[in-house]
């Protein structure tokens, strides 16, 4: 058995170099994996921990139907309180107001200047609770980190969370200035305690715990809640369904159009959306075990062809097949285990070092255990895979054929059957496509099934594309370099099974990038604002006044302005069908009929305007998205149900139109608060409607457009930014990379939009203009897709790995034929030359058909945005950028060349042809 071993693991002694390739490869694949899982975790413990937090003890919730932060009478309470069965009712009262962190000493030295107004103010949600039941409800002590919790007699303070008070520099004792109910002057709250709360999302504030009554007081809601949370006596299922109705019924006669949902519905919707994500994720993680695979598989072919000489002559001496398949199985396995090994600490460095870059998106470091046992078995198939392939090759290698030592021309036959295998699944994946990726509960299954047979066709398709590509591949490149093309045709196009792989790998990293950028470009260029769209907005999580747009209309330096309300609801699906998902993503906007068409102006595809403001005027009529339309199949005169809490209507369509894009705005608002999916498919009704049908009367967004001539700005403006009016100015106003001209302009429409506000009672409301909004939504989904391509990026490093295992495999297995080369005259620039031909050829194969994948990926995602949601984009390629992946690829192919290049420059002649 020792002898077996030593024979087994010469070649890590021998080959130290490409071993360690192997190794890196397994590890590189392993530690991406570790990486993408513990990410995935850490998000999903904060969202867990959040949900827990938000349900805690409470059964059965009421909220309104019109998001997070609107509100309703606290006097409900009186009509559930006396139910049977009704153990206890904790309302709360969510407010996100600017506030200021202000410390003891810096309240002593500069009071007046931090109690003055700045734009740029950073907000916080104020939560107010009855804290004589709100501990019966949320474990609060537990969550305690420092200080004390709040108590019946504490009226001015609060308990803050810990994060927001260390980014802040804010310890016990110091305070937050909160600027509410119209004030000039902030409120001072002083700080009691911290809690440690994670955040669920980049866009979510931070958070501070006070007593109800204070915050009713200081933002003039008084006896107004957000929502109500209900204990019963008796826990059990059954009696919930029971109680909850009697419950729902008492409720209504207070708030009509209240919301009622249980603590396992919540925790269930939370579980499908996590499922989803989930599903996308191991899709990604998959990518470096498959570029692994088949970087490993090339260079054990490689190796077992190296030594075939060797496996020959252990043939003649009587070593059966089964003897040679153990002999490489017992060489790769324990590389491996190595492999993996040292890849479980990699994705933990990963994952530590992603959380500290980008600690919004990810939250904390957290170790996902189930991701690291998915690891160590994807490392594990991986390495069985790759070794068990040149096992069974092993298993056939006879005496005569070991004499060769060019690289074995493929056969046709082999190559034919696997490119028709390849046709089979490409016709099996345009069938899943076009018959099962459709709206339904099913569509993440089989969007992850579509993908999957997509990269199993070009895998299989690699083969026969290297061996149809080589050959004028190999001929441009050799006049590139120098060289015969035969020279370059015998390692590329000879080798085509071994040079597949390589390409495969690099393939598969590449498409993720290509497809990444392609998608991200298209959808950005898809959701384009009308073109005659209105100037400004101001956006509100609670409903405004009923006569905000009135209000909004005197204030000077407004030319016209429409008020529209925006809310979820469950637009012609079932209510229990996939809610969690439906509800987030559909969104019926109300409007004033002749100020929104005045202002923004539609392009009708079926229907006119005229008509369209007729019947809508009349009732009972609504405009619906084009994406809309195409995901629902409804056109002009079809009927389309709308859910709004426990009401239901029907409504006509007046029209279909192109998408406006206001419901990619409305998302990307909510997102600011919960964790919402931004996506389209929207429907435009009336408020008047809403009263009548839904009892719904308020305002969330105003669009405007100004009436400000343009007009120099004053000598003295920006004034220097160390003054009082200088601090309450943002950092934008003073970017002298923009004309002064157009900064005043700016200054003058954003202070419009302030005394909107402040005349509304809503200092908390975004505004700006629909550029600025524009660009930040697209900003932001640019991060995104810069997280997302990091994975696909260190596939690629497993793939260059790839490459130089490959290229040193075959400049050792050369070694006689380069010194022969050498002393026929062959000089050693042209050694150096033909190697790197050799690694720029396989770097530009691998490149196109990670292009082709990629943008193949690209084409199918936007088809599947489509299918489910409506959304049909322009398919946009990104040159710049994907012709940036394509020349990080090539080089590093051309890198992972340069050291097996030069050593093959560097030939010894007289060492290389000598014959112990």
């Amino acid at each position: 058995m020792r002898h077996w071993s030593q024979l087994a693991t010469r070649n890590w002694r021998v080959r130290s170099i490409r071993t360690l390739g192997a190794v890196a490869a397994i590890a590189l694949g392993v530690g991406a994996v570790v990486w993408v899982t513990c990410c995935y975790e850490s998000v999903r413990q904060t969202i867990v921990e959040w949900a827990t937090r938000y349900v805690g003890e409470s059964h059965i919730s009421l909220e309104s139907p019109l998001g997070k932060y609107d509100r309703f009478a606290q006097r409900v309470i009186e009509k559930i309180t006396p139910l049977e069965d009704v153990e206890l009712v904790a309302p709360q009262l969510v407010q996100r107001l600017r506030v200021r962190a202000a410390t003891q000493e810096d309240l002593k030295t500069r009071r007046a200047e931090l109690e003055s107004w700045v734009d740029d103010l950073p907000e916080i949600d104020l939560t107010g609770v009855d804290l004589a039941v709100e501990y019966r409800i949320r474990d609060w002590p537990e969550w305690l980190r420092t200080g004390r919790l709040l108590t019946p007699e504490d009226q001015d303070a609060c308990v803050i969370e810990q994060d927001f008070a260390v980014e802040n520099n804010l310890v016990l004792g110091d305070a937050i200035l909160v600027w509410a109910g119209g004030r000039d002057k902030p409120y001072e709250i002083r700080i009691v305690g911290t809690v440690e709360r994670r955040r669920i999302g980049r866009l979510q504030k931070g958070m501070a715990l006070m007593p109800l009554q204070t915050l009713q007081n200081m933002t003039v809601n008084f006896g107004m809640i957000n929502s109500l949370d209900i204990v019963l006596k008796d826990g059990d299922a059954r009696n919930i369904g029971r109680v909850a109705s009697r419950i729902h019924t008492a409720a209504r006669t207070v708030v009509p159009n209240i919301n009622m949902r249980s603590a396992e519905a919540r925790l269930r919707q939370i579980d499908l959306a996590q499922s989803q994500q989930e599903v996308v994720l191991v899709l990604l993680s998959s990518v470096a075990m498959l570029t692994a695979l088949f970087i490993i598989l090339s260079t054990l072919s490689m190796g077992m062809i190296e030594r075939i000489a060797q496996l020959g002559l252990l043939r003649c001496i009587g070593t059966t097949g089964r003897q040679l398949a153990a002999l490489v199985m017992w060489e790769v396995m324990p590389l491996g285990l190595v492999g993996i090994v040292l890849g479980i600490p990699i994705g933990l460095a990963l994952a530590a070092l992603s959380v500290w870059i980008v600690p919004d998106y990810i939250g904390r470091f957290t170790i996902s255990w189930n991701g690291i046992g998915l690891a160590v078995g994807a490392g594990a198939a991986t390495t069985f895979i790759a070794a068990a392939i040149p096992a069974l090759a092993a298993m056939r290698v006879s005496p005569m054929e070991a004499a060769r030592p060019r690289a074995r021309r493929a056969g046709l036959l082999p190559l034919a059957g696997v490119s028709l295998l390849a046709a089979a699944a490409l016709a099996a994946q345009i069938y899943v496509m076009d018959y099962k990726v459709l709206r339904s509960p099913d569509f993440v299954q089989w969007a992850s099934t579509a993908v999957s047979i997509l990269y199993a066709v070009y895998a299989m398709a690699a083969p026969m594309a290297v061996w149809l590509i080589s050959i004028p591949a190999v001929v441009v490149m050799a006049v590139l370099v120098g060289v015969r093309w035969r020279l370059l045709q015998d390692q590329v196009g000879h080798a085509v099974w071994r040079s597949a792989g390589i390409c495969c790998g690099l393939m598969v990293g590449l498409s993720l990038i290509v497809g990444l950028a392609v998608f991200n470009e298209s959808f950005r260029a898809g959701w384009q604002f009308p073109k005659q769209f209105p100037e400004a907005y101001v956006w509100s999580f609670a409903e405004m006044q009923p006569n905000a747009g009135d209000v909004a209309a005197k204030t000077p330096g407004v030319k016209s302005v429409t008020a529209a309300n925006a809310m979820n609801a469950i637009v012609e699906e079932k209510p229990m069908f996939m809610e969690a998902v439906y509800r987030s993503v559909t969104w019926f906007l109300g409007v004033e009929t002749d100020s929104f068409f005045d202002l923004v102006k539609l392009e009708f595809i079926e229907g006119d305007e005229e008509t369209a403001r007729r019947l809508m005027k009349e009732g009972g009529h609504i405009l619906v998205a084009s994406d809309f339309a195409r995901a629902r199949n409804k056109h002009l005169g079809d009927k389309v149900r709308v859910t709004l809490g426990s009401k239901e209507r029907s409504f006509r369509v007046a029209g279909v139109i192109d998408s406006p894009a206001l419901d990619i705005a409305a998302g990307y608002f909510q997102a600011q608060s919960e964790m919402r999916v931004v996506a389209v498919g929207s429907v435009i009704g009336t408020n008047a409607d809403l009263r009548k049908h839904f009892q719904i009367d308020g305002v969330k967004l105003l669009l405007v457009n100004f009436d400000l001539l343009p007009a120099p700005a004053p000598a003295d403006w920006p004034p220097p930014p160390g003054t009082i009016r200088g601090r309450r100015l943002s950092q934008s106003y003073y970017d002298e990379r923009r004309p002064l001209v157009e900064r005043w302009q700016r200054y003058r429409e954003m202070q419009v939009l302030e005394n909107i506000k402040t005349q509304l009672g809503e200092q908390s409301a975004f505004s700006g203009t629909a550029r600025e909004l524009k660009t930040e939504i697209d900003n932001e989904l640019s991060r995104v897709t810069q997280l997302l391509t990091a994975v696909p990026a260190v596939a690629l490093i497993v793939a260059a790995l790839g490459v130089a295992n490959l290229m040193t495999a075959n400049v050792t297995s050369r070694a006689k034929q380069l010194a022969i080369m050498r002393a026929v005259g062959a000089t050693r620039g042209q050694i150096l030359r033909m190697v790197v031909g050799e690694a720029l050829v396989l770097g530009l194969l691998g490149s196109a058909l990670g292009l082709a994948l990629g943008l193949h990926l690209a084409w199918n995602t936007t088809t599947m945005t489509a299918n489910m949601w409506g959304f049909e984009v322009p398919f946009q390629i990104p040159w710049r950028q994907v012709g940036l992946a394509v020349g990080l690829t090539v080089g590093l192919c051309v890198v992972a060349g340069l050291l097996p290049a030069r050593r093959a420059a560097r030939t010894n002649v007289i060492e290389a042809l000598h014959v112990p």
